[in-house]
C-alpha cells in the first residue's frame, strides 16, 4: 500500500490545492493513505478551521482512501506551546521540519519539547546523519528512544535525500536501528506530484523493514 504523508493545501501559505484535490489525486494514483500536513507558521493559520475541514474530508472519503490530519511545524524558532499541549491531541501526527538548520532549535531543547506531544511525531527536511556529526551523538538511537520517525521526502529539494537513496551504509544503519520511516511527496501543487518517486520511496521503506503504515490505527 502506498503512503504519502506530506501534502499541502490552501491552508498553507505556499499551497495551491484544496484538500479534496489532494485526496482525489491520491486515489487516482493508487495511494491508500494520504496525509495532509499544512504549515503551522502560515500567517493567519486557523488551527480549529483546519482540523474541522480535515475531519470532514476524512469522513467524506472514508470508503475510498484513509485520510490523515497532520501538521508541519517549524523549528526556527520554537513555536508556541499551544501546539504541544492542545493541538497535538487532535492530530494524527506532526512533522517537525529543518531541525538540522543552523537557525533551528537546539537538539536537546527540541527533545524536551517533543515530550509534550501526544501524537506520533517525526522529522522532515532533516539530515539526521549531519545532526549526529554536529552534536556528536547517535541520532538513530535518540530517535528510537524518543519515538521519532524519519520522513523520506521525495520533493527533490534536499541533497541528503539523494545520498540516502544510494548510500548502502546509511540504509543499513537505519534498518538496524529499528526507527520508523515515512514517505512524503511534499506536494504543494498537483504538478509537483511524482508517482514514480513516491513508489520508489515506499519500496525502499519496505525493504528497510520500518515503514509507517497507517492501515492500522495508532
Amino acid at each position: 500500500m502506498l503512503c504519502d504523508l506530506h501534502n499541502h493545501t490552501y491552508f498553507s501559505y505556499d499551497g495551491m490545492e484544496s484538500p479534496e484535490k489532494i485526496v482525489e489525486n491520491a486515489i487516482a494514483n493508487g495511494v491508500g493513505v494520504v496525509g495532509i500536513c499544512d504549515h503551522q507558521f502560515t500567517d493567519g493559520f486557523d488551527f480549529n478551521a483546519y482540523v474541522s475541514k480535515m475531519r470532514a474530508v476524512r469522513d467524506s472519503y472514508n470508503n475510498r482512501c484513509s485520510v490523515k490530519t497532520g501538521l508541519e511545524i517549524g523549528t526556527r524558532p520554537k513555536p508556541d506551546d499551544f501546539l504541544a499541549k492542545s493541538a497535538s491531541k487532535l492530530l494524527d501526527y506532526c512533522l517537525f521540519e529543518s531541525l538540522d538548520s543552523e537557525k533551528g532549535m537546539d537538539l536537546y531543547e527540541f527533545l524536551e519539547w517533543r515530550r509534550l506531544f501526544s501524537c506520533p511525531v517525526g522529522l522532515a527536511h532533516t539530515d539526521i546523519f549531519a545532526l549526529s556529526e554536529r552534536y556528536g551523538v547517535d541520532m538513530l538511537k535518540i530517535m528510537r528512544e524518543h519515538e521519532l520517525f524519519w520522513e523520506i521526502n521525495t520533493s527533490g529539494n534536499y541533497t541528503y535525500y539523494y545520498d540516502f537513496l544510494t548510500n548502502r551504509t546509511k540504509q543499513r544503519a537505519v534498518k538496524e536501528s529499528g526507527i520508523t520511516l515515512s514517505v512524503g511527496s511534499d506536494t504543494h501543487q498537483l504538478y509537483n506530484f511524482s508517482l514514480a518517486k513516491l513508489t520508489s520511496a515506499n519500496q525502499l521503506c519496505a525493504e528497510l523493514g520500518n515503514p509507517m503504515l497507517f492501515g492500522k490505527e495508532w
